[in-house]
């Protein structure tokens, strides 16, 4: 009986012993978190956008300003790292699931994971918000708004009666507000006016509110207190008028090209014109000083320079004139005859201005508006200017059929077709 108890006490540890060993499998087998790693030395790595939003890696299309950016990033080392999410440089959220609305508009996104031993990694996108369509809106054009304290400035949008105040702003939001402005006498609802009290050079938003104090996005505004020159600037063709357009030119001087001097000048606040001089195809240094030998600064993408590059092209003029364009009624004719020295593959340029239109668009097609050589392109203020195509065998066959190419659309006045 005795040796029966201790073959069954004995059985019974290796029972526990057996089952020991097992949960200690099981527990050195147990699943550890996806994507995780080791250590906080490890770089870090933004593995996955789920994209709630449905758009897409980290380019964003919200409805409306209710629509919320609604999305999900996976980093590594997970229980190391933190996501912070910037719209415009600025530090909106911190985590790694963001719901959250904003004003209309477009913004630059930044999401950046930094591990605590300062490591790090970022991800570049896109937000852009939608207004609902009774909401006073304006959004600025691609090259963005720019306005000098004391001169007024003209905003474009639609809704724009229901402006009671427009605001200046440093921060998405409104709440750094810099000035609280009325509009100007006059404004409809596709435009309405400003003036830029004293304000610091920098990039500020523009936030509209109606009468009942809601707050709608309307994009942003860029101030000088210096003279800028803004558009017209990257190339010219010798011995053809050549105009540069900007703020505070009315007191420029001189034109300088690498080391000729030029004081002939037609002048205004917003423009300066004159004729370009000769010059080899390629690279040259372009400069201009105001009367008081201040410099005229430039817009780049490191910022204002004082000094830019300028190219000469080799463009040949196919059409030189004005004209308004308002679809059949008004456009540019381009004859056979006049294209008959356009190659195929050869790069069309179209000089336009802006003037004030309920919109803005261009369309270059045949005399039977059957083929298109430049399907419909909306929004022109926000277009490189001049706006490039290539001539193709198509849209050379297309011409030699019906007999012209039209320059169509509405609200551009074209001034002058090239080719190169």
């Amino acid at each position: 009986m005795c040796n029966q108890l201790m073959r069954n006490k004995n059985m019974k540890k290796k029972y526990l012993w057996l089952i020991a060993v097992v949960a200690l499998f099981f527990a050195s087998c147990e699943k550890k978190e996806p994507f995780d790693t080791q250590s906080a030395d490890d770089a870090p790595l933004i593995l996955k956008p789920y994209n709630e939003s449905g758009t897409g890696s980290f380019t964003y299309k919200l409805a409306n300003p209710d629509t919320p950016l609604f999305d999900s990033v996976t980093v590594t080392p997970s229980n190391y790292t933190t996501v912070k999410w910037y719209l415009d440089g600025a530090l909106v959220f911190t985590g790694l699931k963001i719901n959250m609305t904003f004003p209309a508009g477009d913004y630059e996104l930044l999401i950046k994971a930094v591990t605590t031993a300062g490591k790090r990694t970022e991800r570049k996108g896109t937000v852009t918000v939608s207004p609902y369509d009774t909401d006073p809106t304006s959004a600025a054009p691609a090259a963005g708004r720019h306005a000098v304290p004391g001169n007024p400035t003209t905003l474009d949008g639609s809704n724009l009666s229901k402006v009671d105040k427009v605001i200046i702003a440093k921060d998405i939001f409104a709440k750094e507000v810099v000035h609280t402005l009325s509009p100007e006498a006059g404004a409809t609802d596709s435009q309405l006016a400003i003036t830029m009290p004293e304000t610091p050079d920098g990039r500020y938003y523009v936030r509209f509110q109606d009468a009942e104090g809601k707050i709608y996005g309307a994009g942003d505004i860029n101030v000088h207190n210096v003279s800028v020159a803004l558009d017209g600037y990257a190339s010219f063709v010798p011995g053809t008028e050549w105009t540069i357009t900007g703020v505070k030119l009315e007191n420029v001087a001189s034109v300088q090209v690498d080391s000729i001097v030029i004081t002939e000048l037609t002048k205004t606040a917003t423009s300066i014109t004159f004729t370009a001089p000769t010059a080899e195809v390629g690279e040259h240094k372009l400069s201009i000083k105001n009367a008081d030998g201040t410099n005229v600064y430039f817009i780049t993408a490191e910022g204002l320079k004082d000094e830019v590059t300028t190219n000469v092209s080799a463009e040949t003029t196919i059409w030189e004139g004005s004209c308004v364009i308002n679809w059949g009624d008004s456009k540019v004719e381009l004859t056979k005859d006049m294209m008959s020295n356009v190659p195929v593959g050869a790069t069309i340029y179209i000089y336009f201005n802006i003037p004030e239109a309920e919109y803005h668009a261009l369309r270059i097609t045949d005399d039977w508006w059957a083929h298109d050589l430049l399907p419909q392109v909306d929004g022109m203020e926000g277009q490189p200017n001049p706006y490039t195509f290539v001539y193709d065998a198509a849209g050379q066959a297309a011409v030699e059929q019906t007999g012209k190419a039209l320059i169509t659309g509405f609200g551009l006045e074209i001034t002058k077709v090239t080719f190169k």
